[in-house]
């Protein structure tokens, strides 16, 4: 029997910038994320895993 099991590993990072909203400041967030200005690696594991049965079946 084949089961496919996915295993997840969580990055997060806090970026602080300078806006005035909210919606400015997630828009430049991802501005800067999509330019690949924010590249989040091995350092910004925060050790959260899920392992649970693919949902894809």
């Amino acid at each position: 029997m084949k089961i496919d099991i996915e295993i997840r590993e969580v990055l997060s990072r806090v970026i602080s910038v300078n806006t005035d909203s909210i919606e400015e400041a997630i828009d430049k967030v991802q501005e800067m994320y999509d330019r690949e200005e924010l590249v989040l690696d091995y350092t910004d594991f925060d050790g959260n895993v899920v392992i649970k049965k693919n949902s894809n079946l």
